[in-house]
């Protein structure tokens, strides 16, 4: 079995080479092999010319795109790039620990299920700097345990374990942050098998370059009103 982990990159020069070493590191339980797909997302930082000169591993695969097309946009095409029988979203940013694969892995196949969610609500230390991000976070779960009938505790989470066939079958089309409530919905919408655990998180401020931000609740909250009336 492998595991792709899809690493969507933009201006990341700060944290990009600690992250690829971290994800190089994890030891990965049950003989799993791992391919790392690295899509960067037009960086003008210097994060390019690091992995063009760096990264030389036959595990990677690194794809440019010519602009800016969102996260949504990256994680869809490195989806449709991975080889490996699952899927996890890992940020380049440090705040998503990579050791928390082997317990998301180990959940997903003990338990067979379709997807684990690594969720940040569960852990008993409130991570979050902000507490509008925490609010946006519990209020758009929650609306979409209510529209859904889904038993979530945080849908936001980037740590998500999801078995390829069921993402490459979902036809995804949210190009940005929201394509995280997207695939959320749909796994329950669709009556897939998900649970979640607790992760380790290390969250950072946007003076350390966090990206999301109110806008991004907005279309959040859009995407899931469309899927329910869809």
């Amino acid at each position: 079995m492998k595991l792709s982990i899809i690493v969507c990159v933009y201006n990341e020069i700060e944290t990009i080479e600690k992250i690829l070493s971290k994800i190089d590191e994890v030891n990965l339980p049950r003989n799993i092999s791992k391919e790392i797909i690295i899509i960067d997302n037009n960086s003008n930082d210097g994060t390019k010319d690091f992995l063009k000169k760096k990264i030389t591993s036959d595990n990677y695969k690194i794809y440019y795109q010519e602009k800016n097309m969102g996260k949504g946009n990256s994680i869809i095409k490195g989806i449709n790039e991975a080889t490996g029988e699952i899927i996890v979203f890992q940020d380049a940013d440090l705040e998503y620990e990579p050791e928390n694969y082997i317990n998301l892995i180990n959940h997903l196949l003990d338990n067979n299920l379709d997807g684990v969610f690594g969720s940040r609500i569960k852990n008993k230390e409130d991570y979050f700097y902000y507490k509008l991000n925490k609010t946006a976070v519990i209020i758009l779960t929650k609306l979409i345990n209510f529209l859904f009938k889904g038993s979530y505790t945080d849908v936001a989470t980037n740590h998500k374990l999801i078995k390829a066939d069921i993402l490459k079958k979902m036809k995804l089309i949210s190009k940005g942050f929201n394509l995280d409530f997207e695939i959320a919905l749909k796994l329950v919408k669709f009556k897939y098998k998900v649970d979640e655990i607790p992760i380790k998180y290390f969250p950072r401020t946007y003076q350390q370059g966090k990206k999301i931000n109110f806008l991004d609740a907005i279309k959040s909250f859009m995407v899931i009103l469309y899927f329910y009336f869809k």
